[in-house]
């Protein structure tokens, strides 16, 4: 979806017409510029540049001669787009007014109520209240968005607030309801987004409200307009309605919907941008993870198990209370809301294996859970070609696979096929290291090894791919995420031994990472003594691993960020590392060997660990003198 929305953004940019004047011209650059972030991805970017131009355009609009005006509409077109595709993806921008609102305003220049001295209305003229006829509804409607927070730069926390507008510009004048941005957000439907419309009855003493000049008759305008409402408590916000804790069962099995399979990939394609993979949640309800969708948004919670009638998440569904959902785009089908409803109705239960895990790691873990090996290998493989050309997009690949290995790189088409052969001479020290069955794939769906022929090639793969800087220490490391299982490494042709030992660290932490839940600095630390065994411990790559560990522990006052995986990456490694090497020389290489046999026998990590040697924080304290 993304790489349709930076097209069509790119295509509205490119047909921008020739603009003469200094600031016109800056102003289309910027919007050309926003266009080229999108299309790369770089959403924050591009909203950044977008909320600057739109600053600029309203500037501009206020000021500019009658002959510039319909270069400016023109402008103002491609940023109400810039702006509808851009909060597709999750973007938060100040508001926009229509071109209409734009021209009226600065036709008429209509004074605008004083933040210092706003008009007044005696409290017992005929004249509708704002304090009794505007502020409790707007606090019970608005309150979470536009008074606990300032969602897209708008505020509602006093009535100098409200007077005074968004980062867009003004959103009331008084005595014109009709050019009123909070009059046209409301009529449309575009506001509240959290929670019912507004009801006709007080949408009408708005619009009178406004006509009438908008008026305050509160003790102060700088008051919180809170204080309206409940006078007992001035200064307190209203108090958020207490969530009763929702309970999931685990799915049994015996269930005709599947969250990852049917309910996961409904809510990744429908709700994405606003409350899934966006950079706002609104109404408060975030579901990156199931465990947000548990958790609930400012209206309560989601789901009833059991009540598909009475669970939020379906009456959105179904427009039966507040906007339906999904806001501005097509409603779901009565079949597709129905299987929604089914999976509350059969318990809302969750088949993924953890709760806070990205919803499309749960989809994916699904899909591969009952794919082939070969099915998933393909699949495998054919990610990697796509990886490939965001890496390399003018560079032709080199290939070369078998049935358990994809080397996929730049490092020529021999080298490709001797790299095939070194991997494989891996593959086989790895499985004799740890006993593994040689007729069965080291790992289902196989492993790609992506081969890079210069150091400089091997730091953009991780920038481009990972958003990460990879340490200047490392020439390979791997990558475990279901349907991405992958080594990348700098090859060198004239060391097929460095080449070879470097890939059975690398296999070994792939290897144990597909166990459920080995944690990323016990696979790291496995991998960094599978190649301490095949070179030894004078090796020129394990020597730093051991002068670094007395630093690396430095790095940390408690075993928490270890245990979380906050540390960087190359600290906890070593310090997986460290405590790997505890083992095997502390005379506990038995508990070592056992933790990895109940592994293999179907075992958790948490489970393996507690049986050979404990729960693994107490057994982290003491060898590395950490508390939690």
């Amino acid at each position: 979806m993304l790489n349709l929305l930076s097209r069509s953004i790119g295509l509205i940019l490119l047909l921008a017409p020739v603009v003469q004047a200094d600031d016109l011209g800056l102003l289309k650059e910027s919007l050309k510029t926003a266009g080229q972030q999108l299309k790369a991805g770089k959403v924050l970017e591009s909203s950044e540049i977008i909320e600057k131009s739109t600053k600029s355009l309203l500037d501009l609009v206020a000021i500019a001669p009658a002959k510039d005006l319909a270069e400016l509409k023109k402008l103002h077109a491609q940023l109400e787009k810039a702006h509808e595709l851009l909060e597709v993806q999750g973007a938060e921008l100040s508001e926009l007014p229509n071109w209409d609102t734009l021209l009226k305003a600065k036709r008429s220049n209509a004074p605008k109520a004083s933040p210092t001295a706003p008009s007044t209305v005696p409290a017992n003229a005929k004249a509708l209240s704002f304090s009794r006829d505007i502020a409790p509804w707007m606090v019970d409607q608005c309150g979470q968005c536009h008074i606990k927070a300032e969602r897209g730069g708008f505020s509602l926390a006093t009535y100098n607030a409200l007077i005074k507008g968004s980062k867009g510009g003004v959103v009331l004048f008084p005595g014109d309801p009709a050019s009123s941005r909070i009059v046209e957000t409301i009529e449309t439907g575009d506001m509240p987004r959290s929670g019912a419309k507004v009801t006709p009855e007080n949408f009408a003493k708005l619009k009178q409200w406004i006509k009438e000049g908008a008026k305050f008759d509160g003790p102060a305008p700088t008051d919180p307009i809170a204080s309206l409402v409940n006078s007992k408590s001035p200064a307190m916000p209203t108090p958020e309605p207490k969530k009763e804790p929702v309970v999931i069962p685990a799915a049994t099995g015996k269930e005709t919907v599947s969250f990852s399979r049917d309910i996961a990939p409904l809510l990744m394609s429908n709700c994405n941008g606003c409350h899934y993979n966006g950079t706002r949640n609104s109404g408060g309800l975030q579901f990156d993870a199931f465990a947000g969708l548990i958790k609930g948004g400012d209206s309560g919670v989601a789901l009833k198990p059991t009540k598909p009638e009475e669970s939020l998440l379906i009456k959105k569904l179904r427009g039966t209370e507040g906007a339906r959902m999904p806001l501005g785009r097509s409603p779901l089908s009565d079949e597709q809301i129905q299987t929604v409803a089914t999976w509350i109705q059969e318990g809302a239960t969750f088949d993924g294996q953890s709760k806070d895990a990205k919803l499309e790691q749960v989809v994916s873990q699904a899909w591969a859970a009952k794919a082939s090996h070969k099915e998933l290998m393909e699949k495998r493989m054919t990610r990697a070609r796509e990886k490939w050309k965001l890496v390399a997009p003018k560079r032709e690949a080199d290939e070369a696979h078998d049935d358990q290995i994809h080397i996929i790189g730049d490092i020529g088409a021999e080298n490709v096929s001797d790299l095939l052969k070194q991997s494989h001479t891996a593959l086989n020290q790895v499985r004799k290291m740890f006993k593994i069955n040689s007729k069965e794939p080291l790992i289902k769906g196989g492993i790609t090894i992506f081969a890079l022929k210069q150091r400089y090639d091997y730091s953009e793969f991780g920038t481009m791919l990972e958003s990460r800087s990879l340490p200047p220490e490392w020439s390979s490391h791997w990558r475990y995420d279901n349907l991405d299982v992958y080594v990348a490494m700098v090859f060198d042709k004239a060391a097929n031994k460095i080449n070879e030992t470097s890939l059975v660290q690398q296999f070994t932490s792939l290897w144990l990472s597909s166990f459920e839940g080995v944690p990323k600095w016990f696979a790291d630390g496995a991998g960094r003594q599978a190649l301490a065994v095949s070179v030894g411990i004078n090796d020129a790559r394990v020597q730093p691993w051991i002068k670094r560990l007395p630093e690396s522990m430095s790095q940390i006052k408690n075993l928490k960020p270890f245990l979380q995986g906050s540390m960087n990456d190359e600290d906890s490694a070593t310090i997986g590392f460290g405590v790997i090497r505890f083992m095997v020389e502390a005379k506990m290489k038995a508990q070592y060997d056992a933790i990895i046999r109940s592994l293999v026998s179907g075992m958790s990590f948490e489970q393996a660990t507690t049986k050979s040697i404990g729960p693994i924080e107490l057994f982290l304290q003491k060898v590395l003198g950490k508390s939690k």
